[in-house]
């Protein structure tokens, strides 16, 4: 639920003290902010996202947040009357929950929405506590909606703290006791406008700090050089997800420096439950027979200067580069990128933190999970290619041959972009 950012329209109380020009940059600023957000929701398939617009058409709504956006036109009204009708609109189109979200809350993200969901699977009603007093984010299933819709929305103090107490009261006397989801602060007044600029002004300036992750699985004579090739890129921490390795994997990366973590077998979990102890801004995902150049992390920093880049990749390099059997992988794998337009997990891909969180991590498949997941983030924003390149073993071309290799990877691709199930796609890696 936003409005079209139109001056002395939007933000009236911050624009009362900061001018309507602060004001209208503010609101464009959080709006695109929290519709990004919530499209990697979509992306990830926990939700359909619909863009709700006062003050403005559809079609100027798809010209500011981007024309494949679903927007529709909020009704006349009260606050509580257009909440009401969108909600209504979406049950009576299918709908099995609706979950509606203002657009001056930031945190308001994808992890948020995936919980709230979560709620929704338990109890009918879920809300998100504002930290003024009202609440950023309700969520209603289809079969509650008609007898909890006036005391959600009718008569309701809007734009004061006492909107979430007053609707927790009304839903109380319904016998009513929604899900709370945890508090978070919404950007309305003078003093949150300056909080919010400090904070993007620091997100902008400040050198990301990057967490890298590295899956293994009977890894004992790669994962050292792939932990130290990390360490020296200037990485935060090293985290090693390891899959159950039967060798001396783990003992020879916690030597190395990395913290160790175990999940079952499977390289998207295992990349999944890595990132979870991790405490950098940048996620980056390397494959344990794969080394860092040495400004690896410096070069990340410089890519994300641009706040259009979601995450990125390293230019494709195998071997040492003195065999030509080497050059020649290095230069498939380069042809790779260039025909799909998509990095590969064995490129190290990385991303910003708040957005693999907000796409919900890895898919959970057997095999193209990396594939999956480029591809999310293509379609949410830009990926760089960094202009170095990672070095990654040539063992499996070796053993296996390189023509077996590619003609193995090409088919992989092939079937899931053609959608063979990826369960059958892994069977089928396994036995050639």
């Amino acid at each position: 639920m936003t409005r079209h950012p139109v001056p002395g329209q939007v933000k009236s109380r911050i624009a009362e003290e900061l001018g309507d020009e602060t004001a209208l940059a503010v609101h464009r600023e959080l709006t695109e902010h929290v519709v990004r957000r919530a499209r990697a929701a979509e992306l990830a398939g926990t939700v359909d996202l619909e863009i709700r617009l006062a003050d403005g058409t559809a079609a100027a709504g798809r010209r500011w947040l981007g024309r494949a956006s679903r927007v529709r036109t909020q009704c006349e009204g009260t606050l509580g009357d257009r909440l009401a009708e969108a909600v209504g609109t979406a049950v009576s189109e299918g709908a099995p929950a609706v979950i509606v979200i203002g657009s001056d809350c930031p945190d308001a993200g994808g992890a948020i929405v995936r919980k709230a969901v979560a709620e929704l699977a338990r109890t009918p009603l879920v809300l998100g506590p504002a930290g003024d007093g009202g609440y950023y984010l309700a969520g209603v299933r289809a079969d509650a909606a008609d007898s909890v819709s006036a005391a959600l929305f009718e008569q309701i103090p809007w734009g004061t703290s006492g909107v979430l107490a007053v609707t927790l009261g009304r839903l109380s006397a319904l016998g009513m006791t929604p899900a709370l989801l945890p508090t978070l602060d919404d950007i309305d007044r003078p003093a949150d406008a300056r909080r919010w600029q400090a904070r993007r002004l620091e997100e902008r300036t400040r050198r990301p700090r990057t967490s890298v992750v590295i899956p293994s699985l009977n890894e004992e004579d790669a994962i050292a050089q792939a932990v130290q090739s990390a360490r020296a890129s200037g990485a935060h921490e090293v985290i090693v997800a390891d899959g159950g390795s039967a060798d001396a994997t783990v003992v020879r990366a916690e030597g190395s420096g990395a913290t160790v973590v175990s999940a079952p077998r499977g390289r998207a979990g295992q990349m999944n439950a890595g990132s979870d102890p991790a405490s950098g801004d940048v996620l980056l995902f390397l494959h344990a027979d794969t080394v860092l150049p040495r400004d690896a992390c410096a070069l990340i920093a410089d890519a994300l200067g641009d706040p259009r880049v979601v995450g990125g990749a390293f230019d494709y390099s195998a071997g040492d580069g003195t065999d030509p059997f080497d050059r020649f992988i290095s230069a498939v794998g380069q042809l790779r990128y260039t025909a799909f337009r998509l990095p590969y997990g064995d490129q190290a891909i990385f991303v910003r933190r708040t957005v693999f969180e907000d796409l919900g991590g890895f898919p959970e498949l057997p095999v193209m999970e990396d594939y999956e997941f480029a591809l999310r983030l293509k379609r949410l924003g830009r990926i760089a290619r960094v202009p170095a390149a990672i070095r990654t073993s040539t063992r499996a071309w070796r053993e296996r041959g390189l023509l077996a290799v590619t003609a193995r990877d090409i088919a992989t691709i092939a079937g899931y972009r053609l959608g063979v199930d990826p369960a059958r796609l892994a069977r089928w890696r396994q036995a050639v």
